[in-house]
């Protein structure tokens, strides 16, 4: 069944992982989020709390489990995060108008002004490493890579 596409799963063969896609996508999401981490450091959050501010952004305002979901976080890494953000003045909570037992989380004016500065950071951050590739193998990557996140099982 998969003879002909043996060659891209790993094996004994140490050189074996280089072929392997999935080692490749570890690999850049490792880098990527060095690179992010080391930028947002001036801004006094972490990767953690930059992934739940950026989620809720694009969510509006969403259930903390939307946003676990959307920032590929654990429900409870993501739910101390929001409570810490809270703290912060950086997003607020409520109660869901159609079930009271669901926290919603919203950004406040703090966390808005913060997404800004989190997008023009990654601009400065990435653009470079962008502008090495064609928009059309842009288009292409993020096509391949939604296809390959689309084909996984859900967990």
């Amino acid at each position: 069944m998969l003879t002909n596409l043996e060659q891209f799963l790993p094996n004994n063969e140490p050189q074996s992982l280089q072929s392997y896609p999935f080692f490749w996508i570890s690999q850049v999401n490792g880098k990527y989020t060095q690179l992010i981490e080391k930028s947002i450091k001036k801004l006094g959050i972490d990767n953690t709390r930059r992934k739940i501010i950026l989620s809720t952004n694009a969510l509006g305002q969403a259930s903390i489990t939307e946003i676990a979901n959307l920032s590929t976080l654990k429900l409870t890494t993501a739910t101390k995060a929001v409570y810490r953000l809270v703290e912060d003045d950086i997003v607020e909570v409520f109660s869901s108008e159609h079930d009271e037992r669901i926290s919603m989380v919203k950004l406040t004016e703090k966390g808005r002004s913060l997404v800004e500065q989190i997008n023009q950071i990654s601009h400065v951050t990435l653009a470079g490493i962008l502008n090495a590739f064609e928009e059309q193998e842009l288009h292409h990557l993020n096509a391949q890579l939604k296809k390959l996140f689309e084909l996984m099982p859900i967990s």
